[in-house]
């Protein structure tokens, strides 16, 4: 063993004691470049195992034997790369090793061994080192600060890329410039705060320079008038990059696109704008945003990363890449199947309300429950877990994806059904509260338009907790009942009051005052603070509580006088049994 080897760690054979071992750690600690490591190796020097100073920790508080041989707490197979490896390729080694090892190898190792043919140690590094590396050489664009883009924008600056936020809207830009996030999302504020002080994150409404070498295209693809695709931004975007896209760069979409267009539609923009090649000259994959609102920051470092790309380099370079954020990126073999990715979670899940929300529509005919119903055919069945209803499926994604899903690049398919039907149910189950409030009228023999109704629960979803009211089924219920109420107010456990104003809303001043003159609540997302006790409060007439989640408690509400219950598919009778 050459003097240079003898330097880096402690050395042990498998045969000599934990104690022996822990007493020359200490010993030699301030001799070694990497204290916190023994390696263990076999009498002709060839590598069996290592043990770190965690193995120690852990071995001590299970209470094991100090005089027993080190090879007992030893791990057998730690991660190894060949010294044939360049440099630069260490860390792509490493995770490729992680994902596709049976064993629960750590996502992050902290010493890599370099190793010869014969499985000797040549060398030691340090790969947080070798990984920031990398990732220093990075410098990324990313399109669109909406939460897409501003979580993974800030996500990627936290790991050590240097990156620039591009937005359109001027006042966005200059708030995150000074750290204030106009998206409510957990840890966001701070990390944010944080990459500014460090100067790894700024943000502009155009590209400063063409010293970048990854640009990420985060912005929406909404849906115009007649429900098509409007890829207006998109196409906006590509202008923007073709100006200073360049021989080596490479080009992610993270936009939620109909399948195909980033090879009919993208692709040829760029190669046409910039005479560059696709797949020589820069290199193009797509990667589908996947993450929770409410839960964003933490999931773009835990769940998997799809990736596809035009060819093998584009997909490795794209792979290069990914791996610096998440610990696991799945390769899938085309574009399509990259862009298919997204459209199938979102589509199959509206898909998997819509059947929910169906079921409820056809519940309401006999008056029955329809959470009663599911959660009774749910009890104890193996073979499919039905979901719960909901008055609508709001939000971005779930309101627009399945449209998505039923286009192609060139439009909509002549074949789609499933995507265009789940669409059409979730949207009458969201007016459905309206047929609620009109059949309560009837039975009581009220005025329709004099009726005081009190909207709970404007965000889009309750839980995460979001402040996003893009597709918010309460809004469409407000433009729709204002065709036949006089009295609409509103009140969120998030949302700002001169918020709701502006969204078009009348507002209450305190929930608890204003509840007794209220004739209809409706509550419409699952926030837990939706449930306030002055909902059981006495009314001075009589109240409806219309509970779209099955957040209430239906048989207190129904022993109130004056008060009726309301939920998918059930409303209390005139005379309770």
């Amino acid at each position: 063993m050459n003097s240079y080897i003898k330097n880096l760690v402690t050395f042990s054979t498998q045969k000599e004691s934990i104690d022996s071992v822990v007493r020359r750690m200490s010993e030699e600690s301030r001799k070694v470049v990497y204290p916190g490591i023994v390696v263990i190796l076999d009498g002709k020097g060839a590598l069996l195992g290592i043990v770190t100073d965690g193995d120690i920790r852990r071995a001590y508080s299970n209470n094991i034997v100090f005089s027993k041989s080190i090879s007992e707490i030893m791990i057998d197979n730690p991660i190894t790369v060949s010294n044939k490896i360049p440099e630069k390729d260490i860390s792509l080694e490493v995770i490729r090793k992680i994902q596709f090892s049976s064993e629960n190898h750590s996502a992050w190792v902290k010493h890599v061994l370099i190793v010869d043919s014969d499985n000797i140690l040549v060398d030691i590094v340090d790969y947080s080192d070798t990984l920031q590396k990398q990732i220093s050489q990075n410098k990324v664009v990313v399109f669109g600060m909406g939460y897409v883009g501003i979580t993974l924008a800030v996500s990627l600056a936290n790991r050590g890329h240097k990156v620039l936020g591009i937005d359109t809207n001027k006042s966005i830009v200059n708030s995150l410039n000074t750290g204030d996030s106009h998206v409510l999302e957990p840890g966001l504020s701070d990390i944010l705060a944080a990459n500014l002080k460090r100067n790894s994150i700024n943000f502009n409404n155009k590209i400063d320079s063409n010293l970048y070498n990854i640009y990420i295209v985060a912005v929406g693809t909404p849906l115009d008038s007649s429900l098509m695709p409007d890829m207006s931004d998109l196409i906006s975007v590509l202008e923007d990059i073709s100006i200073v896209l360049k021989q080596g760069d490479q080009v992610i979409l993270r936009s939620t696109v109909p399948v195909g267009v980033t090879r009919k539609v993208v692709i040829p923009y760029l190669e046409s704008a910039t005479k560059l090649k696709v797949g020589k000259d820069f290199y193009v994959s797509f990667a589908p945003e996947r993450t929770i609102e409410g839960d964003a920051m933490n999931e773009l470092k835990t769940l998997p990363q799809v990736i596809g790309g035009y060819s093998s380099k584009c997909l490795k370079n794209s792979y290069e890449f990914w791996t610096t954020l998440t610990p696991t990126v799945v390769r899938v073999d085309t574009l399509e199947a990259a862009e298919l990715v997204k459209l199938a979670n979102n589509s199959f899940r509206d898909l998997s309300f819509s059947f929910s929300n169906e079921m409820a529509l056809l519940a309401d005919r006999f008056n029955v429950n329809t959470f009663d119903l599911i959660n009774a055919a749910n009890e104890g069945y193996p073979r499919n877990k039905i979901p719960l209803p909901s008055p609508g499926v709001g939000g971005y994604c779930l309101t627009k994806d399945p449209i998505l899903f039923s286009c192609t690049y060139d439009g909509l398919r002549s074949d789609a059904v499933l995507g265009l039907a789940s669409r059409k149910i979730n949207e009458r189950a969201a007016l459905y509260p309206i047929d609620v409030v009109k059949k309560y009228a009837n039975m009581h023999k009220l005025s329709l338009s004099k009726l005081n109704i009190l909207i709970i629960g404007i965000a889009f979803k309750g839980a995460p907790e979001t402040t996003d009211v893009r597709g918010s089924v309460a809004i469409d219920l407000l433009h729709e009942l204002n065709k036949y109420v006089d009295n609409i107010f509103a009140w969120d456990a998030v949302i700002k009051t001169a918020d709701l104003e502006k969204i078009g809303f009348d507002t209450i001043g305190s929930l608890s005052n204003s509840i007794r003159h209220v004739d209809v609540v409706l509550i419409l997302n699952n926030h837990p603070n939706n449930i306030h006790s002055g909902l059981y409060t006495t009314p001075i007439n009589n109240r409806l509580i219309f509970d779209g989640w099955n957040q209430v408690d239906r048989q207190e509400i129904e022993k109130i006088s004056g008060m009726s219950y309301a939920t998918m598919g059930y409303m209390t009778p005139m005379t309770n049994p």
